[in-house]
C-alpha cells in the first residue's frame, strides 16, 4: 500500500511539472508603420547579443508539399554570392512565405498568434545548441524581385522571448539555390547527354526531328505538354 501511495504521489508531481509551462507575454513591433522602419541595414539585439545584417539571401523550395520561400538575414558573411556563410553558426532572422506564391510588393503587419502566409523567426547558437523563437510581431514592407532578381524591403520585429529581442532596418536579398539543388559532395557528376540524342531533342523541340539519326530506332521524347521536372518542384 505504501508503494502504491508513493507511486501515485510521484505520478502527481510529474503531471504538475508538465502543466507548468512558461508562457511569454505578447509583444508589439518596434514601430507602428512601414514609414517608420529605419533606412539602415537590419540591426538590433537578439537574446542580449547585438545583431547586424551582413548577408541577405532568399531561397525558394518548390518541392511538392513543402513549397515555401525563405528570406534569410544573417550576421555571417560569404566570400562569394550564395557561397558558404562564415562562421558556420551565425545568428539569423528569416522571413518565411508559406506556399507556392511569388513574393509580391506589399506592406503588412504580422501579429503574433494570428495566421498569416508570412512569418518571422530567429535562431541563435549558444555554443552547444540552437535556440529559436518563431512567430515574431512585425511590420514588413517588401518589394517583389526586380530585373536583377533581388528582393528588397524593410523589417521591424520583436520576439516574445522575455529578452527584449528586436531588430529593425532594411535588407537587399539575392536569389540563391536551395541546398537541395546542389550536387552532393563527393558524388560522381552525371554523364553528358550523347551528342546524337542531344541533337534529336533539339530538333524535336523545333519540330524537325527525323525518325532516326543513325538508322537505329528514333529517340522517344516525352509529351511536350508535360511540366519540366524542376518546374514541378522535384529536387
Amino acid at each position: 500500500m505504501r508503494r502504491l501511495a508513493l507511486a501515485t504521489f510521484a505520478l502527481f508531481l510529474g503531471c504538475q511539472a508538465e502543466t507548468h509551462v512558461t508562457e511569454h507575454k505578447a509583444v508589439d513591433p518596434p514601430v507602428a508603420s512601414p514609414n517608420a522602419i529605419p533606412d539602415a541595414p537590419l540591426n538590433g539585439t537578439l537574446r542580449g547579443a547585438p545583431f547586424v545584417l551582413r548577408d541577405a539571401r532568399y531561397i525558394i523550395d518548390r518541392r511538392i508539399g513543402y513549397e515555401h520561400t525563405d528570406i534569410k538575414l544573417s550576421t555571417g558573411k560569404a566570400d562569394n554570392p550564395c557561397g558558404p556563410i562564415t562562421p558556420g553558426t551565425p545568428t539569423s532572422v528569416w522571413l518565411r512565405l508559406q506556399g507556392s506564391d511569388k513574393i509580391e510588393t506589399k506592406d503588412m503587419k504580422l501579429v503574433s498568434g494570428t495566421p498569416s502566409a508570412w512569418s518571422v523567426h530567429y535562431q541563435v547558437f549558444d555554443g552547444e545548441r540552437w535556440l529559436g523563437v518563431a512567430d515574431g510581431s512585425a511590420v514588413l514592407s517588401i518589394h517583389e524581385a526586380g530585373p536583377d532578381g533581388r528582393v528588397t524591403g524593410g523589417l521591424a520585429v520583436c520576439f516574445a522571448d522575455d529578452m527584449k529581442s528586436c531588430v529593425s532596418g532594411s535588407f537587399d536579398a539575392q536569389s540563391c539555390p536551395s541546398s537541395l539543388d546542389q550536387a552532393v559532395r563527393g558524388a560522381t557528376p552525371p554523364e553528358a547527354i550523347p551528342e546524337k540524342y542531344r541533337l534529336q531533342m533539339l530538333q524535336a523541340a523545333a519540330g524537325t526531328a527525323p525518325s532516326s539519326l543513325d538508322g537505329g530506332p528514333a529517340l522517344v521524347l516525352p509529351d511536350a505538354g508535360l511540366t519540366p521536372l524542376m518546374d514541378a518542384g522535384h529536387r
